[in-house]
Order: structure tokens, then sequence, then C-alpha cells
């Protein structure tokens, strides 16, 4: 084999190595953004045909105990107003949220701290 030859497979396979992660990125990023790019196409579409933008109204339960969310359609300027009145909710439900994650943290740090093998003494070694 020839140093050209063994250097070209070598540069081969460093692009195979890092294709992997690349195409992870890559499909990660065009994950997130393909579902925002989609929301934000269909509300600049309902505000062209409407002149108003869909919001949010509320969330309630049904009586099979599903959530369900309510949109209506409200003029741009009332937006802000409205978002202020339903952030206190929703920095309550994270909040909530957070703290419940914080406990499972928590409860997982207790049980690996006693799942952790005690110190084990090693006998010293015969004629050593």
């Amino acid at each position: 084999m020839s140093p050209k030859d063994r250097e070209s497979s070598l540069v081969g396979t460093g692009a195979e190595f890092l294709a992997v992660p690349f195409q992870f990125i890559t499909g990660l990023v065009v994950g997130l953004a393909a579902p925002i790019a989609a929301i934000g196409a269909m509300v600049a579409g309902i505000r062209l045909l409407t002149g108003k933008v869909p919001f949010l109204d509320h969330a309630y339960e049904d009586a099979q105990g599903e959530r369900r969310l309510s949109i209506k359609l409200v003029a741009p300027d009332e937006v802000e107003g409205l978002f202020a009145q339903h952030k206190e909710t929703i920095g309550k439900d994270l909040m909530a949220l957070q703290a419940e994650i914080k406990a499972i943290m928590e409860e997982a740090k207790a049980g690996a701290q006693k799942a952790a093998p005690e110190e084990i003494e090693v006998p010293p070694v015969a004629g050593a």
C-alpha cells in the first residue's frame, strides 16, 4: 500500500467518523426548526386572511379528564394584555413542575447514594 493510499484511507475514515455527529446535529436542528417554522407560517397565514392572530385562551379538562385548549382569534394589539393575564397562571404551573422535578432529582440522588457500594478493604498480598 502506497503512502498516498494510506493517507486517503485515513482521511476517508476520519470523514466517516465525523459524519455521524454532523448528521445528528443537522437532524436535531431541522427537527426543532421545522415545527416552529410551520407554526409561524400558520399564524402568519391566519393573520393575513383574518387580520387577527390565534391566541390560546384557556385550558380545561373535559369529562374524561383530558386537557383541552381553546384558541380564539384576537386583534394583534390585545395579545400583550391577554398574555400578561395568562403569564401568572403559566408561571404557577411552571413553578409546580420545577418543584416536582427537583423532588425527583433529590430522590434519585438519595437512591444512588444508598446503592453506591461501600469502600471495600483489599487485604495486602502475601509476600509483597
